[in-house]
């Protein structure tokens, strides 16, 4: 039916289709620029603006009045040798930033977190909060510590001070301090326990909302254990441990305005759910269900009611705009908001403590965001910022959610955009497998979707199993299947655009990065029929070598091997299911791509793949190292050179 329709609509508009190509589309610097403004952050007062922004690949932290229009510039990075990660507020005055720099630990690649702390106005500059952090002597080793963003949180009426997590005693083993955010004094409040069985150590921390620490998470291998301190006790007892390999836990995320009641992600029919669990309690028994959703996980951070200690919502995940509130005055506001700013996804980014003003995030699959200053008190909205202030006035497609079902039966998901103007029929396809692999696509802007869009081309992308957001059973459904299911699927995915008429055949390529440069390799040696071209970007070459070098990072060995599989006794699938041991068979058109600060995925993946493909005299490749870029493209001109590489290799094979 969807083919006759397709057909039926392309013989009623096939002259109009053609007659006109359309307005020329936006330069490839208006998608690839790094957003305008990534973040903007009100202080306690709602007098003062923090605004993160990009200009000519730098990275600026300027502070300027609600009310003005003067600028004051505090922090710079050049997004090569540094980067600013993200910042926040501790009073009116006073702001931490937290800074990446590049490095190494031993032999490899790394980066280090650095806390800044600065005034709005520029003033009384720390450029290291945490220097004396560094002073640890360990015999044979020179310990620097590489955990100085691990913020837990202020403390009610301390604008002084914070909390924070800091390996200063022992290596990886952080105990709580409080932190002077002018003169970098730190006070130890809570000494790390260790725990009874499995882990050694606590890693992540939780103060309830009167800054007392209260609940602790250790992991060791794939073993988990949270411990907990219920008021009026000066004693840790353990309170819920599972074997992560096997299962997914309850897990910590904030406590309510009662100390004795701790909010925790944990499953509830397969999903991720929020419950309320009392810690005085049995976590099995003595809990509540706040939300849950049938289809969905719910593993975003928790939204607390401004001015309030009370928890109002949650995030579907870290990067969506949706919010799920249980709280009728959230839901009140929410509305209000949407009102105001209709067919758009609108989410509260920043609060004055009073709750009278907002900063909104407000955007969707086809409006680049954009940030606004919303007055509860008059109800008006006023335009602060534009992510991606070239591209206002395109026209761009939005994204649509598609279903079809896998060879052995599994419902997928995934959404389908096609350039405007164009029917649904006989079109050049991208597809576009996500990477992670535990990520899913999300029906939000999407530059790179957008670009490939505006040259004409549709582009399918797949939430394959191994795709996190469907539940845990769909996750699980992808460990150890790199190469084989989760590469099924995407094949599956296109012939289902083949047998529909929406992809042309002999005009499909697929596209990657990280976990989906992994996939568009696999794709080109399994399937070299589907795909008409290849491209990677930091692709995955070499499952043995990713699970070797896991080895050098805290606790990640056994976590990659239960999802990917054993360095020993899984070599064989492992080498099979590496498109590093099958340049021979490699003929399609290939685009490899990989940015030589990847820390991620090192560059030496691409490098050999290229080797490898230069010594069975394929000519059919071509290999492009950025010498400066890392996995993200945090470099504006990275950006624009990935995409300038991909036009001209996709425009010979797709148009």
């Amino acid at each position: 039916m969807y083919r006759l329709l397709a057909i039926l609509f392309l013989l009623l508009h096939v002259n109009s289709a053609h007659a006109d190509a359309g307005p020329t589309p936006p330069p490839v610097e208006a998608f690839a620029a790094l957003p305008r403004i990534a973040s903007l952050q009100l202080s306690p007062s709602g007098r003062h603006l923090a605004v993160l922004r990009n200009q000519n690949g730098q990275t600026y932290l300027d502070t300027r009045p609600v009310t003005g229009q003067e600028t004051q510039q505090v922090v710079t990075a050049d997004n090569h040798k540094s980067s600013i990660l993200w910042f926040r507020w501790v009073n009116d005055e006073r702001l931490l930033v937290w800074i990446l720099i590049a490095g190494m630990r031993g032999t490899t690649d790394s980066a280090k977190a650095r806390l800044i702390a600065v005034n709005r106005d520029g003033t009384q500059r720390n450029d290291n909060l945490l220097e004396q952090a560094a002073s640890l002597q360990i015999p044979g080793e020179n310990y620097f510590s590489h955990m100085q963003d691990r913020m837990i949180g202020g403390i009610p009426g301390d604008p002084k001070h914070v909390l924070t997590a800091l390996d200063t005693e022992r290596p990886l083993s952080p105990d709580v301090y409080q932190l002077d955010v002018y003169s970098g004094e730190r006070q130890l409040v809570e000494t790390n326990p260790g725990l009874q069985s499995g882990p050694r150590t606590v890693l992540q921390w939780t103060a309830d909302r009167e800054g007392q620490i209260r609940a602790g998470v250790g992991r060791f291998e794939t073993t988990v254990r949270v411990i907990v301190k219920p008021p009026g006790s000066n004693k840790w007892r353990e309170f819920a441990g599972y074997d992560m390999a096997k299962e997914t836990g309850l897990m910590p995320l904030a406590f309510d305005a009662d100390p004795a009641w701790l909010y925790v992600r944990d499953q509830h029919r397969g999903k991720a759910a929020i419950f309320k669990v009392n810690i005085a309690g049995d976590a099995s028994v003595d809990r509540i269900l706040v939300a849950a959703d049938p289809k969905y996980d719910l593993a975003g951070e928790l939204v607390y009611a401004t001015g309030r200690r009370k928890v109002i919502g949650v995030r579907y995940s870290e990067n969506d705009l949706r919010v799920l509130f249980w709280d009728f005055d959230a839901q009140r506001l929410q509305a209000r908001i949407d009102r105001t700013i209709p067919e758009r996804s609108n989410v509260i980014h920043s609060s004055s403590a009073d709750g009278r003003l907002h900063v909104v995030k407000s955007g969707g699959p086809a409006h680049p965001p954009q940030f606004f200053l919303f007055d509860e008190r008059d109800g008006r909205m006023v335009l602060l910022g534009k992510t991606y202030p070239d591209l206002e006035g395109a026209d761009l497609p939005a994204p649509k959610p598609v279903t079809w079902t896998a060879s052995d039966g599994k419902e997928l998901h995934g959404l389908l955009t096609v350039p405007r103007g164009s029917v649904p029929y006989q079109l050049p396809l991208i597809l576009f497998p996500h990477g992670g692999p535990a990520s899913h696509e999300r029906d939000a802007f999407n530059y790179w979707t957008q670009w490939f869009v505006s040259r004409g081309w549709a582009i399918l992308q797949v939430d394959f199993r191994g795709s996190d957001g469907y539940g845990d059973e769909f996750v699980r459904a992808g460990f150890q299947r790199w190469g084989l299911e989760m590469q099924n699927d995407l094949t599956d995915s296109v012939q289902w655009a083949v047998h529909t008429g929406l992809a042309k055949r002999d005009r499909i390529c697929i596209v990657g990065a990280g976990y989906g440069g992994y996939a568009a390799l696999m794709g080109a040696v399994k399937r070299p029929d589907l795909y008409h071209c290849a491209a990677s970007l930091g692709g995955v070459t070499d499952l043995s070598q990713i699970v070797a070098d896991s080895r050098w990072y805290l606790n990640q060995k056994q976590v990659v091997e239960s999802r990917i599989g054993s360095w020993w006794s899984d070599r064989d699938r492992l080498r099979d299911a590496s498109p590093l041991y099958h340049a021979q068979d490699l003929r399609t058109p290939l685009l490899l791509m990989h940015g030589a600060m990847d820390r991620a995925v090192p560059v030496s993946h691409s490098r050999d793949m290229a080797e490898a493909l230069k010594a069975t005299k394929a000519t059919t490749y071509h290999y492009v190292e950025l010498p400066f870029a890392d996995q993200a493209l945090s470099r504006e001109q990275d950006r624009v050179q990935v995409f300038a590489e991909l036009e001209q290799f996709l425009r010979s094979h797709l148009d």
